[in-house]
């Protein structure tokens, strides 16, 4: 039942959303092609026209399956747990291999269309040009996609647009997810396995953040900040807690992997706020977008007090007034309680997700 569930969860509006970007993705590269096509090439036939779009369109979509379907699935993909360098290089000559038969391929496909015999009388100097500005193209996708997964595709985008050039208020959700036991663990494996598990455990929770919208603000030790924007619609707000049931079916199903790996499974602590905060760039040799306000304080608070009142997932009022539980979960109120370093007192709800385990959450 779990497993059904957690299918239907990942592959709904995931899917949608891949292909999409694998559409949109191919139909850019069509146009490269195109135009490619048009400057250096006659085009006497229909067949001949649509060739430039045909292997730009063919190496474009075979291309982003690869990367979206595979690399950046939610399955575990190899290429993206070695170091950026070789994940690069591997990637280039595989995306190489894929321009290489799309410019053959596509062209006996205008020999075919044109009822002409298929031969593969190709002009040296032509296939060495057509090939180098085919690995060029694929080398700026790749490293696009590499630089984004390293700092985050949304924060690239809006460093690359500016959108945070100039400070700006915005309301957001934000989520601190804390890793249980941390410090028992680190003793455990040693340093050196206990940030390999660490890794794992935020490897795996990415997923949810991905899928529900969600953008890592940062990690913090054993913790990650995620956040979503707050606006008026309280069921889209509610993707932050998709995203926690998210997290909880991906644990469950990944318990063996860290039993096998590690000896010990998982948990982790939760604590749910929102409100405006201020966003802008900072730094200079090292640019980064950064979020300022008490709500970012204060969603640290109620995860310590999440920790010391012994429950797994707290959210404060203001954010359960401005959310629709999703099927499966339900809010418990706790009462007010003083929070530290707050000059008031904040109404606290257990959130209740159906499969949760109900032990509390030990610090």
């Amino acid at each position: 039942m779990a497993s059904v569930l957690f299918k239907r969860l990942m592959n709904r509006d995931g899917l949608f959303r891949r292909l999409i970007a694998v559409l949109v993705i191919s139909i850019l590269a069509g146009g490269i092609g195109e135009l490619y096509g048009a400057l250096f090439y006659s085009n006497e036939t229909d067949a001949d026209y649509y060739q430039g779009f045909r292997t730009g369109f063919t190496i474009g979509f075979i291309s982003s399956v690869i990367e979206i379907f595979y690399i950046w699935s939610v399955r575990r993909s190899w290429i993206r747990r070695v170091a950026f360098l070789p994940g690069l290089i591997v990637r280039i000559l595989v995306l190489t291999v894929i321009v290489r038969v799309g410019l053959v391929g596509n062209e006996l496909m205008t020999q075919y269309l044109a009822g002409s015999p298929l031969v593969l009388d190709l002009n040296f100097a032509e296939q060495v040009r057509d090939t180098l500005l085919g690995m060029a193209i694929v080398i700026v996708f790749v490293t696009l996609f590499q630089l984004g997964s390293i700092i985050g595709f949304k924060r690239f985008l809006n460093l690359v647009l500016g959108r945070y050039f100039r400070p700006v208020s915005e309301d957001r959700i934000f989520l601190f997810v804390d890793l249980v036991g941390s410090s028992e663990l680190a003793r455990k494996l040693g340093d050196v396995r206990f940030h390999e598990y660490l890794s794992e455990f935020f490897y795996q929770l990415d997923a949810a953040i991905v899928r529900t919208g969600g953008e890592v603000v940062s990690y913090v030790g054993d913790a990650v900040i995620v956040t979503w924007p707050l606006g008026d619609d309280p069921h889209r707000n509610s993707r932050c807690l998709v995203a926690l049931r998210i997290m909880l079916l991906l644990m469950r199903q990944q318990n063996q992997l860290f039993e096998r790996e590690f000896g010990v499974v998982p948990r982790f602590r939760a604590a749910l706020h929102g409100g405006s905060v201020v966003i802008g760039e900072c730094g200079d040799s090292r640019r980064q977008v950064t979020f300022l306000g008490d709500v970012v304080n204060m969603t640290s608070r109620i995860e310590l007090a999440a920790k010391e009142m012994g429950i797994q997932f707290l959210a404060s009022d203001s954010i359960v007034q401005q959310l629709v539980p999703p099927k499966g979960t339900s809010f418990t109120c706790v009462g007010e309680h003083k929070l530290r370093g707050a000059d008031k007192t904040f109404v606290l709800h257990r959130i209740d997700i159906a499969g949760q385990p109900r032990e509390a959450a030990p610090g």
